[in-house]
Parts: C-alpha cells; structure tokens; sequence
C-alpha cells in the first residue's frame, strides 16, 4: 500500500457532499473503502446523527475502510465523544475521519490499521500430534480415539473458515484436546483473543489444571492463558482488614475469630478466591470481605497492585486464552447488549473467537442472565447490610459513624453524623424494612392462593397481576417509594461526608460500602419493578419487550435465622421466553468462530431442537454439524432394563410406585453389590423411595447415601471412597458428575426427565410454539427429556473397562408414540423389558458374566 496521504476520490466527494445536503446539513455518517493507492472510494450512508448506530453498521464493513461523518460546523477538529467512537471503530480494523459539509476538507483522526493477516491452521499438522506416533502418544493412558482427531479438524475448519460450529462429541471422545489444541494454536499465533466456556466447575479446574499444559506441550508453544472467575468469588484484601476492625459494629453476632481467620489465610493465598478458603464462610462476613465494584477503589486503593481480583484482571487483559463459565460468559453478554458494545472490556476482555463445552446447557445460562431477578431474602439483606436491625445497632451505617467518630473526634460532622443517623437515616431504612413486610404480607397469601406451594405466572389473564389487587398494589408502591426515601437518604450522606474537609479520603472505604449499599437496593427494586410492572424498569436490559418475556414468582424456602425453621424465600423472575433471536444477533453475529460441543447436542439423531432453541436458524449457512460416536462398545458394555407393569408414579397409586422403586433400587444393589445411583426428577419421590429403603432393610451392607442430607460434593467424594455405596440423587446428579471405574456400575433412573408443564418458562416457550402451529410436546418437551435423559445414562460408561445395567422405571418408553424418538437418542444398549420378577434375572445375568 502507498505511503502518501490518505486522499477522498472526486466521485466520493460529490456523494458526501450530495447525501449532506439531502439531510439538510446536518450530521450524517459513511463507511467507504480504502485503495492500496490510500484512496477513499465507494462511502456508503450508514447513519445520520447516531453514533450508536454507525457503530452497529461498521460491525459489517471490510477491516480497512474508513468510518467518516461531517461536522455541519465546518471545523473538523474531533470531540471527545469524536475520540472514543474512533478508538472503537480501530478495534474493529476500522480508520475514521471528518470532514466538512461540502466534503473539502477532510480530516483523518485516526488511520485505518493494515488489515492482519491470519495464520491458517494445518488441519494434518494438528491431527498428527494427537495420532499413533504422535507427541500425545507417548503421554501414560493414550489411546488412539479416531473420534477426536475427526473433532479436531472439524473445530479446525471452523476457527479457519468462520461461522458457527455444533459437534456431538459421545463420552470418551476426548472432546478437551480436540478444541483446544486448534483454540490454542488459534489464539498463540493469530492473537485473536479466543473463550473456552464451560458449564461446571469441574471441568475448568481440569482444563486449566492439566489440558492446557498439555497442549503447550504438544504444540510446541506458550499460550498465554487466564482463568477468570466473577468478581463475587474474590476476596478484597482492604475490605477484609475494614470488616476485622469494624466486626464489632458490622455484625449482630461475633464474627471476630472468622474475619481474623480471612486475614490470616490472606497471608498465605496465591487465588484469593472462596474457592481457596479452608473453610465456609458465614453469609455476613463474605458479603463484607469479598471483591464488589461499587466499593472498589481502583488504582486508588493501596492494595491495588497486590489484589488478587485485580490481578486476575491484568492476566485476563493480556490473555490470548480465557477459561470462563457460562454464568460468567452470558453476565458479560448481557452487559454488552445493555450497553451496546462489542469491542472493549465489559465484564470479560473482548474476544473474537469461542468454545462452549457442555453447550447443551446454554440456553438456560442465557436465560438466566438476560434476564432479572430478586427474591425476598435478598431484598431484606440489602437492607440488614445497613442496618441490622432489632435494636442491635450494627451494620455498614454503625460502622460509618464508627469511622467518622475517630477520623474526626470532637468535630461538629460526627455529632451531625449521629443525630442524622438516629433521627433521618435509621428511620428511613426501618421504614422501607417496614413497608417490605406490609408488601410481603399482602403477596405472599395472594400467591398461595394463585399456586399453592408453586410458582405463579403473571400477564396471563385476568386475576394473573398482584398489582390489580388495591392492597398489593398500594403496598409495593410503598415499599418502592421507601426503597427510593432510603437511598435518596443514603445519597445525601454521601455528598455531605464527601465534601467534608479532610474527612471524604479518611472515610473513602465506608462510603463506598454506602454506595454499593444504594446500588444493591436500586438492582433490587428495578427487578422488583420488572416482574410486577409491565412496561416498569424492563426496557433496555437485553430482555426484550414485554410480549418477548415471562414473569412469574417462585415460592422458595431458606434456611431459618439462628436453626429455627426453614421460611418461605419468594423469588421475583423475568425472562426472555426465547433467548435465541438475541444470541442470534448478540452472541453468534459477532464471534468470528463459535464452536459448540457436548456429549448430548442431538435428539432422535437431529441437531434441530438446540438449533432452534439456541437461534441458529436451519437454513443459516454459516453452520456445520458433525457427530462423533462414542469410542465405547455398548452392546457388551451395558444394557438398558426397563421393568413393565409398575403402579404408575402420579395420582392414587403414588405409594405404590415409590414401594416398587425403592424394592427394585434394593434388588440392584444386591445384584451389582453396591456402586448404584438411583436418580430422580423430585425430591419428594427420592424421599420416599429413601425411605422405604431403610424401612425395609435397616441392616443393608451398603452404605446409604441421599441428597440433601450433605452437600454434593462431601456426598459424591464418601460414594466414590466406599466403592459399594447406593446413592440417590436429583438434578444436579443428572449430569456433570463423572465416578469412572468401579465404584458406579450401576444406575437407577425413576422417570423420564420431562420438564414440569406448569413451570412458567415452559408454559410460555410452549404457548409461543403453539401461536406458530407447532406442537410443543412434540417439539420441545420430547427432544428436551430426550436430551437430558442421555445425559443421565451418559454417568454409567466412563472409560473403555466400565460396564453396567441401566434400569428405567418407565415403561411409557415402550408403549407411547414418543417413546422410539427418546429411545433413539439413547447410546445403542441392548434392550430387556418384562415384570420386575422375570428380567431380574437378566440383570443377574448380566453382571455374573461380567
């Protein structure tokens, strides 16, 4: 390219000039195209007077051109605002420049960068470091998995050819390696900033703990890599040392020996994360020590450099490679689509390139992130955090007062400071403390009277809105007025200790817990407004409008204060009915390569259901598929038993079915000698079946393991260990919890995991297939039991030696239209059905051969 000047083409000059005058002079906006001569041809309108969108429209222009707009002023000196947008338009390989109305003078704020020039990746390259011979080869336990090379060079060709990527990658394909070899490589040499997004904890402590060392080595080269977790994981070492001295006025309760335990672990840390903590801290304390933005000081703060989510912060920032969670990924997309930027640092670096691993969970990430959320407790905590209440004279506000009294002893501000606090603050906070409890006891019965003990939609008809009740409605409008009074209050507080001489950088750490105080309220209150009033405190949040959301409330229970009894915790949610047209636009419009991948993306051998769930439209030519199967020989590995004739699990002979479960659960654990999971779609039915287990056989020679009764993790580790245990699980037991070898070699699953039909996200999302003429049950319900219920048998095979019988305690598989589409997503296990009595023998069988 020319050296020389960069120079407008006299036919662009006139278009300008034209397209100027036909907006009356005033402001309107070009992407032209830049010659290898420096000449400025082909300005194509995009925008007038809206910088927004012109940074909208340049997202489709060609890296090299040029973003150019008049000043109708005539002088083309940039503005501020001028500055920023070209600094935005530069991340996108894009120039920027004035010019006068009659296109005359034109001047180049900033050039267009040389367009880079990308790496492409060498498909047999990459694929012969993970075949026989190969470098990985000679790592302990390789085994020659024909699968994941085909993986490879899939993810391969989509980080060289763009567009987006879905591959079903069967358990034991070492679907890991096969992305991230090509994402690393990617990202080393083309510096393009590339994602890896996973759904459990576990898997990022795998990736960054021993699969990205592994790549390195494979390749060859450093890859400059950063986990990166929420900012809430974090301890902020200035606020721990506040919390330890003011605990006294903090907290209602001693929390001295837990605050000094974080200061001494402080000492010794390299994370800094609550993952790394000995031991669990209370609710209170981690909501005074860990990290928070509104109460961060930034470069200010004398801990900055030594922070550790600061730190994490700068490895991110220089990080080619990201590994993040879901949760963390769709937070930073929905504040992007808030805020409407797509190139700079929101919560996450800006990145051109991603994976999402355990993809199949993407959509409810989404969900939950574009959406809003508040739920009681929260609402009384953000609240308490202030001031404890019940007389007890703790919380940030005592410990204000507190830090004034020494900052400024004897001076008029500290008796200010506690005559307004007694008189104006306190009140205020009690007061809104009050009307929540005025508004609380006008909903809560509404709600048991609407759903029982389950959740409730609004908007659906007449009698669906709590605000059409005149006690409901004044109540909420007078905690929402309350809310406001407290941080208006709160605000004033602020400015006068802030302007206060010498006082405002004495108390700076104080009166930013004020802040986050006020801001915490005000997220509260506006999700609050979001759920209960249509049109209120929704728009411009990445939810769409309101016939684009559900809303509903969801009685909760929470552990009670002090061991008293669990107390009803009602949530308020919205959320987008259909996330995909905004990941669509959002998510899969802006990454240049997008690879999506789990053990359990296809149902009935279709990639339909996720596409259309996810916005990938079947058309989109943009998207590839594959498959991979599964390495494992499930015809001698396993067998699927499903037992015919039991009472079924619903209506009068509810009893009976949790009796007949927790029988044949007993039956296969002797058959197998322990290593059983029994999962189950509700924790009512594990209850019963958990206890008609030890009713009838108090004395059974394994050990019993039931949800609920530990947390998960303490649960799965005590199963693992003893090797002969019968552990019964929910939800979370589904899927993401890997026992390879021996100790699970047996499953028990009760139901087939449908969705709950009331549940108002899957009401709404059914109604709108209903409006287009579809049938939501066969459409969505099916596919997505289908999907999960892969998912659960997906826990039994874990490596090439692992064998074991899965037995489905619902025979609708076999007699009902959908059940061959069900049984058809299943891995190809050979089939026993019959009474309980007769194939119980073939489940003995089974395992004597074994």
């Amino acid at each position: 390219m020319s050296s020389g000047p960069l120079r407008l083409a006299p036919e662009a000059v006139r278009t300008i000039r034209d397209e100027v005058a036909r907006a009356g002079g005033r402001e309107v906006s070009f992407v032209a195209d830049v010659t290898p001569d420096r000449v400025v041809e082909n300005p194509r309108a995009v925008a007038r007077g809206n910088r927004r969108a012109v940074l909208a429209a340049a997202r489709d222009a060609d890296p090299g051109g040029i973003v150019i707009h008049n000043h109708p002023s005539g002088c083309t000196e940039p503005s501020d605002a001028d500055l920023n947008v070209a600094a935005r338009l530069h991340n996108q390989g894009l120039g920027s420049a004035i010019v006068d109305n009659g296109a005359g003078n034109f001047y180049v704020v900033v050039e267009p960068p040389q367009p880079r020039r990308l790496e492409p990746l060498d498909a047999d390259a990459l694929e012969a470091l993970l075949a026989p011979g190969g470098p990985l080869s000679s790592v302990p336990g390789y085994e020659n998995r024909l699968g994941q090379r085909k993986m490879l060079r899939f993810v391969t060709d989509q980080f060289n050819e763009g567009g987006t990527g879905l591959v079903e990658a069967g358990t034991g394909t070492g679907k890991s390696m096969a992305y991230l070899v090509p994402a690393a490589l990617w990202a080393a040499r083309n510096r393009e900033r590339t994602v890896v997004s996973t759904n459990t904890i576990n898997l990022q402590e795998q990736l960054v703990g021993k699969d990205i060392a592994l790549a390195e080595e494979l390749l060859g080269e450093k890859v400059h890599w950063a986990l990166v977790k929420g900012r809430a994981n974090y301890v902020s070492i200035r606020r721990a040392k506040l919390a330890a001295q003011s605990a006294s006025d903090l907290f209602a309760d001693d929390r001295s020996q837990e605050t000094k335990a974080v200061l001494e672990w402080l000492e010794t840390t390299e994370d800094g994360s609550r993952h790394d903590l000995p031991f669990t801290p209370s609710s209170d304390v981690w909501d005074e020590v860990r990290s928070d933005g509104d109460a961060c000081l930034g470069k200010k703060c004398a801990h900055f450099q030594e922070c550790h989510y600061q730190r994490s912060r700068r490895r991110a920032a220089a990080a080619d490679l990201l590994v993040v969670n879901h949760a963390l990924f769709f937070s930073d997309l929905a504040v992007r689509i808030t805020s409407d930027n797509f190139d700079e640092v929101a919560v996450l670096p800006s990145y051109e390139r991603v994976v999402f691993d355990e993809a199949h969970h993407m959509e409810d990430a989404a969900t939950a992130h574009l959406g809003a959320e508040t739920t009681r407790a929260g609402l009384y905590a953000a609240l308490s955090r202030l001031d404890r209440g019940g007389g007890s004279d703790k919380g940030v506000l005592a410990a204000l007062a507190a830090a004034v009294g020494q900052a400024a002893p004897g001076r008029e501000v500290g008796r200010w400071l506690k005559d307004r606090l007694d008189q104006r603050t306190g009140p205020l906070v009690q007061g809104a403390r009050d009307a929540l409890n005025e508004f609380f006891a006008q909903i809560e019965p509404w709600v048991r009277q609407k759903g029982g003990q389950g959740s409730v939609r609004l908007g659906v008809g007449p009698g669906t809105e709590p605000a059409e009740d005149a006690g409901i409605d004044e109540s909420l409008a007078r905690a929402l007025a309350a809310m406001t009074d407290a941080r208006n209050e709160l605000g004033s507080l602020w400015e006068r200790l802030e302007s206060e001489d010498g006082l405002g950088e004495a108390v700076e750490g104080r009166l930013l817990d004020l802040q986050g105080c006020d801001r915490r309220l005000e997220a509260a209150a506006r999700a609050l407004r979001r759920c209960l009033l249509p049109g209120g405190g929704g728009e411009g949040e990445g939810g769409g409008g309101e016939g684009d959301r559900v809303r509903w409330l969801e009685p909760r229970s929470s552990p009670g204060g002090r061991g008293g009894p669990p107390i009803l915790n009602l949530a308020f949610l919205a959320a987008p009915v259909d996330p995909g047209p905004l990941l669509a636009e959002h998510l899969f419009g802006n990454a240049k390569t997008a690879v999506l991948t789990s053990a359990t993306m296809t149902a009935n051998g279709s990639f339909r259901y996720v596409r259309e769930r996810l916005g990938l439209a079947p058309r989109t030519p943009t998207v590839a598929e594959a498959v991979v199967e599964s390495p494992f020989d499930y015809k001698s590995q396993s067998c699927l038993v499903v037992p015919s004739g039991l009472p079924p699990p619903w209506g009068a002979q509810e009893e009976a079915n949790y009796r007949a479960a927790a029988r044949i659960v007993h039956d296969v654990a002797f058959i197998s000698k322990g290593g059983l999971f029994a999962l189950f779609t509700s924790f009512k039915a594990l209850r019963a079946v958990a206890k008609a287990l030890r009713d009838m056989d108090p004395q059974a020679p394994w050990p019993l393991f039931v949800q609920g009764e530990g947390r998960r993790s303490r649960l799965l580790r005590a199963f693992t260990e003893a090797g002969d245990g019968v552990l019964l699980g929910t939800a979370s037991f589904w899927e993401g919890v890997d026992v390879p070898g021996r100790p699970l070699r047996a499953l028990v699953l009760h139901k087939l995991p449908f969705r709950v039909p009331t549940d108002p996200l899957v009401q709404a999302r059914s109604e709108a297939l209903e409006a287009r003429g579809r049938n939501p049950f066969v459409e969505f319900m099916v596919p997505d039991a289908a999907i999960r219920l892969k998912q659960g048998v997906g826990r039994l095979i874990r490596r090439r030696t692992d064998r074991g019988a899965v037995v489905l305690l619902d025979d609708r598989i076999l007699f009902k239209r959908y059940g061959k589409a069900i049984l058809d997503t299943l891995p190809p296990m050979p089939q026993v059905t019959g009474p309980w009595e007769e194939v119980r023998a073939h489940v003995a069988q089974f395992y004597e051969h074994g």
